[in-house]
């Protein structure tokens, strides 16, 4: 299961990496999401001008800790491609197009959930100017997201297979995010 979810992930970032090389950006920003930060889920970003009205973001944030018989291990990679109604990224309102791809094992007492995610959707957003160099966001999105998962007590067993499939309409996305313009 974790071999296939970096296969996947690869792929996602080489399709990315692909479609934005030949892209000349003017400006890079450096982000992270303040609200990933209060649920305990490091985050980092960037954000590239690819033309007058587009960008590129991707996005990846994880999170380790124990508490208790309370635990979360995952790691998420978020890319998203947006269109700004300014015709400048970074200053007013934007809609976007995002997916993102997790992998998560979760403890709340004795449940267990271990597994992989993977979801796309719409995004909305506004960024606000802080300064020459800073800039606040706010977005949100909501889209499909698929999980499947190994899910267990432990006086059960881990179970052999993954035995909990599905779909479900997700908010994928929310943010308080800061940016900094590297050039």
């Amino acid at each position: 299961m974790r071999r296939r979810f970096r296969l996947r992930l690869g792929i996602l970032f080489l399709l990315l990496w692909g479609c934005c090389s030949y892209a000349s950006a003017q400006k890079v920003w450096l982000k992270t999401n303040a609200l990933y930060w209060a649920a305990t889920h490091p985050n980092l970003g960037l954000e590239w001008r690819v033309s007058r009205h587009f960008s590129m973001n991707i996005e990846a944030a994880g999170t380790y800790w124990n508490i208790s018989d309370h635990a979360m291990r995952s790691a998420a990679i978020m890319p998203e491609v947006r269109y700004w109604f300014a015709g400048r990224p970074q200053i007013g309102h934007f809609v976007g197009v995002m997916g993102m791809a997790a992998t998560y094992r979760l403890q709340w007492n004795d449940e267990w959930h271990n597994g992989d995610a993977l979801a796309f959707g719409p995004t909305y957003g506004y960024s606000f100017a802080l300064s020459s160099r800073w800039a606040m966001e706010t977005t949100i999105g909501l889209g499909l997201l698929y999980a499947r998962e190994k899910k267990y007590n432990l006086s059960e067993g881990i179970p052999p297979t993954v035995n909990n499939k599905k779909w479900m309409v997700a908010p994928i996305k929310l943010g308080v995010t800061f940016s900094y313009i590297l050039k």
